[in-house]
């Protein structure tokens, strides 16, 4: 078997990621008590994650010790770039990268071919390495909260973590991270991460008067509904249309990416929904027309088996059965033809979507039943997320206090997404709100309200006005 390296460009891949704390391991024989979560490209023995991590922390020490401004993030070496990110006093997020490899045959001054290998270290961005760690960090900080509150929550300064509250961590780093880093497309990194590298957020320009009456809108629900904190509305590109002044921007920069992220999943749910359907229903057409010709072809059969060979009267019968057997087959497929006729696009089945839907707390789903037919349900999927903001926008906070909240999103009839934001307090039992599916009507009467729809109207008139003056044709 030749195990030669092959030639060409290899691109680069992910080598092993890592979270650790120094602090959870009370001596150098115990650095796998730090380890919070570990996943690489092989198998790796114990030991040489010990040592990738003790690694890491000795090159951040080094480098601290020249007195920077601030934590090492990168270490390059010929054939890995090292990337560090301290998201929170004590935690590391940790990954290695191997580097492009360009392999090519040459020829030296004797003629003699040799391979020649490039390592291609110029084609790694530090800054969108380091981009993509706090990306990740982020988005798990929004499900999840800070690791130090799901570690130590209450607990008095220098108290070690409870075992129950160490397994916690590690399984929610685990199941957000392992789902995540694996998708990374290393060659195309500076395209994917061009906005998060900005940290920009794209916004749809509106009229004053527009904006005011959003403003106005916003106020009067939430005098009409206490219990709604914020709210934030996108468009179906992830521009932002409109926030809540209390909100800040940080927590609009995170909140953004995951409300894109669940509408592309329902988007996917939707296309994989649409197609089973055609198969079921292409099958279901083939199964009933060869079911009808089969027994009309095995009515036909006893019928002239029965029939006397010799008058001339039954001489002929065949004949006319056969007659009868080509009619039949041509109006089973006539009936066929006309069945199709009626069955449901992938428009129609999006017109079925038009009124507005539930991408949070109260949704619609479809469950199998035993024999394979599908049904519509309703489930209650909820969302929490962590948040800057206060839920009282007169409250002052501390930097690292994060607000809980319950994330309801609805995209309405014109493609727009609705955020409401609902935070867990004493002063309303937001669990049972959220449970009672008059809330969900009330939001969605709240978007379809004439006063709303004019308001929306006005708004998309905006953002035509504006991309027909931005646009440029192709000469």
């Amino acid at each position: 078997m030749d195990t030669s390296p092959s030639l060409g460009l290899t691109p680069p891949v992910l080598s092993y990621f890592c979270v650790y704390n120094p602090s959870l391991s009370q001596s150098e024989e115990n650095t796998k008590d730090q380890i919070l979560y570990y996943t690489a490209n092989k198998v790796v023995p114990a030991d040489v994650k010990m040592k990738q991590v003790g690694l890491a922390q000795a090159l951040v020490s080094v480098a601290a010790s020249f007195a920077t401004s601030q934590p090492t993030q990168n270490v390059h070496s010929q054939k890995h770039r090292l990337v560090f990110l301290q998201p929170e006093p004590g935690f590391w997020i940790h990954m290695c990268v191997e580097l492009a490899v360009h392999r090519r045959q040459i020829s030296d001054a004797k003629g003699k071919e040799k391979l020649v290998t490039e390592y291609l270290d110029a084609d790694l961005s530090d800054h969108a390495l380091e981009c993509l760690l706090q990306v990740g960090y982020e988005q798990f900080n929004l499900l999840n909260g800070t690791m130090a509150w799901m570690l130590y929550e209450d607990d008095a300064p220098g108290v070690a973590p409870s075992r129950q509250r160490t397994r916690s961590l590690m399984h929610a780093i685990e199941e957000f991270f392992s789902a995540w880093i694996w998708q990374w497309d290393f060659s195309r990194l500076d395209t994917l991460l061009f906005g998060a590298i900005f940290n920009s957020i794209p916004t749809q320009p509106l009229q004053r008067a527009n904006y005011l009456r959003l403003q106005d809108l916003d106020r009067q629900w939430h005098q009409a509904h206490p219990y709604l904190a914020h709210i934030l509305v996108l468009d179906d590109r992830g521009s932002l249309i409109y926030r809540s002044p209390s909100l800040g921007l940080g927590d609009v920069r995170t909140l953004r990416k995951y409300v894109l992220k669940r509408c592309d999943a329902h988007h996917l749910h939707l296309n994989k929904q649409r197609q089973r359907s055609l198969e079921k229903q292409a099958l279901e057409k083939k199964q009933s027309t060869l079911k009808a010709i089969t027994k009309s072809l095995s009515q036909a059969q006893l019928l002239s088996y029965f029939k006397p060979a010799a008058s001339s009267a039954s001489a002929s019968a065949p004949t006319s059965s056969s007659a009868s057997i080509d009619s039949r087959t041509a109006n089973i497929n006539a009936n066929a033809n006309d069945d199709t006729e009626d069955t449901h696009t992938p428009d129609d089945a999006a017109s079925l979507e038009s009124d507005g839907v539930f991408l949070t707390g109260m949704i619609q789903a479809t469950m199998e039943d035993m024999n394979g037919d599908e049904h519509a349900v309703t489930k209650q999927e909820l969302v929490r997320v962590f948040l800057n903001t206060p839920s009282d926008a007169d409250a002052v906070t501390m930097d690292d206090t994060l607000t809980e909240y319950y994330l309801v999103i609805y995209r309405d009839a014109r493609q727009l997404l609705w955020s409401f934001l609902l935070p867990l307090d004493q002063e309303h039992d937001v669990d049972a709100i959220l449970a009672d599916i008059e809330l969900y009507a009330a939001l969605s009467q709240l978007v379809a309200h004439a006063n709303t729809r004019s308001l929306v109207d006005a708004v998309c008139d905006d953002m035509d006005t504006v991309q027909k003056k931005t646009y440029v044709p192709w000469i």
